[in-house]
């Protein structure tokens, strides 16, 4: 239940965000924001992704397998530089990392040099802006989003291959899938939603580093596939080393359990090499958390086995070219041919703040700063309170 709220400040302007408790309990299920496609990366997600076993097994196995012999090339290698190590101590012929934020170019060079001397060269930069060399045969990007192309890596990949790597070059993960199925947050979160209370810090750095309140996109920890009523569909299928992104398409979805809907859980199905296995994040528990996309346009729905969900949904870069944009429209067709219209999206920025029924209830009117109150600047300081 919101115990109570807590300031926002984003440029001249504030709203406040309702809180559920100090930290998030890993079994209840409890609101994250989507903090991926945004640069504000600190110790604590880094340790986060670090520690998450089940993601990292998908890619250490397919590094592992494909690194031998490779030139090697590491598309956001952040300070741990995990998987350019991995490639060179599997026997990689060359190994260059890429890493745009100064404090993680900074540690990513010190473990180059005391771990993997003259054979990793770091360099700074944004992928898609720097020049490099040399060709690479294997590229590892750890770009994946909580929607799998969240974060531009299709964008990030086309450029790759036509600028860094060689003919036939490979890319891990070999693939990934976003899928969908309809859920009712209501029902998951009786008493309303909120936002733990340590991770209110990222909620705010989010709106500062989009230029203002929008509705965020926000993750669900603690739920798994009892959470889903209905069949599943995906909205991406990203085939890194095919060069085929299908990024929308028509999504249909047919109730299997009743009761209410409010909107559309999507979660991850990857796998790291062809051939690999398979990681399906609403299966098992990992720092990738199941997106919620709240429905609009339309009254609290309590739907039938046999009621069909069907939207078109479609991709398409936000204003800074890389970071996609997620529209869903289309209706509810009920067993006795009924039809309710409804429509949902899910934006990397500039969408209009408190428009969906989530976000109406997650966060108070905006206002002007009061000059008065100073923003938060606190951060998580020990990661080992928070799990997904």
């Amino acid at each position: 239940m919101v115990s109570e709220w807590e300031t926002l400040v984003a440029g001249d302007r504030q709203t406040r965000v309702g809180i559920t408790g100090q930290v998030p309990d890993p079994d209840r299920p409890h609101l994250w924001p989507s903090v991926g496609e945004y640069p504000i990366y600190d110790a604590f997600l880094y340790h986060a992704m670090l520690a998450d076993q089940h993601r990292n097994a998908v890619f250490r196995d397919a590094v592992l397998r494909q690194a031998p012999g490779a030139t090697v090339l590491e598309i956001g290698c952040g300070p741990d530089l995990l998987w350019s190590l991995y490639a060179a101590e599997a026997g990689a012929d060359r190994v260059v990392a890429i890493e745009s934020l100064d404090d993680s170019v900074r540690r990513a060079e010190e473990l180059a040099r005391d771990r993997a001397p003259g054979r990793i060269r770091v360099v700074a930069g944004l992928s898609t802006e720097v020049t490099l060399p040399d060709r690479a045969s294997l590229c590892i990007a750890e770009l994946v989003g909580c929607i799998g192309g969240s974060e531009g890596m299709a964008r990030v990949i086309e450029d790759a291959r036509r600028r860094h790597l060689c003919p036939g070059a490979r890319v891990v993960p070999h693939r990934v899938r976003t899928m969908a199925a309809a859920v009712c947050l209501a029902d998951l979160m009786p008493d309303g939603p909120g936002v733990p209370e340590i991770l209110v810090p990222y909620v705010e750095s989010v709106f500062r580093a989009a230029g203002g309140f929008f509705d965020l996109r926000m993750c669900v920890g603690g739920v798994g596939y009892e959470a889903i009523r209905s069949t599943t569909a995906a909205v991406e299928d990203l085939r890194f080393n095919e060069g085929d992104y299908r990024q929308g398409g028509d999504l249909r979805l047919t109730m299997t359990r009743p009761g209410g809907v409010d909107g559309l859980l999507l979660w991850l199905d990857l796998q790291g090499r062809a051939g690999g296995e398979r990681l399906d994040t609403l299966a098992t528990r990992t720092s990738w958390l199941p997106v919620y996309v709240p429905l609009v346009g339309a009254e609290p729905m309590t739907l039938d086995p046999g009621d069909v969900i069907e939207l078109r949904v479609t991709s398409e870069l936000s204003a800074d070219g890389i970071h996609p944009d997620y529209r869903f429209a289309g209706s509810v067709r009920r067993t006795d041919c009924r039809r309710i219209q409804v429509a949902a999206e899910s934006l990397y920025a500039g969408s209009a703040f408190r428009r969906s029924p989530l976000h109406a209830a997650l966060f108070s009117a905006e206002k002007p700063v009061d000059p008065d109150r100073a923003s938060r600047a606190r951060r998580p300081s020990d990661p080992a309170e928070v799990r997904p």
